[in-house]
């Protein structure tokens, strides 16, 4: 059992560096799915990460959302 109240799943496509062009599938835990939003838009628009957040699904509750 997760200690976070909103566990989603994602898809990460990599932008530079060794990966770039690969995708890859992560799961990680948020306060809410509000909190997991935020985080995937402001990775996705930070210059500074090497990927970039195409979509995220709320594994509790289906919800989906693409980047």
């Amino acid at each position: 059992m997760s200690v976070y109240p909103c566990n989603v799943s994602f898809t990460r496509y990599f932008v530079s560096g060794n990966l770039n062009g690969l995708t890859h599938e992560d799961k990680m835990g948020f306060i809410s799915w509000e909190d997991a939003c935020k985080w995937a838009a402001t990775v996705t628009e930070s210059p500074k990460v090497n990927y970039v957040v195409t979509e995220m699904t709320n594994l509790e509750t289906g919800e989906w959302e693409t980047f």
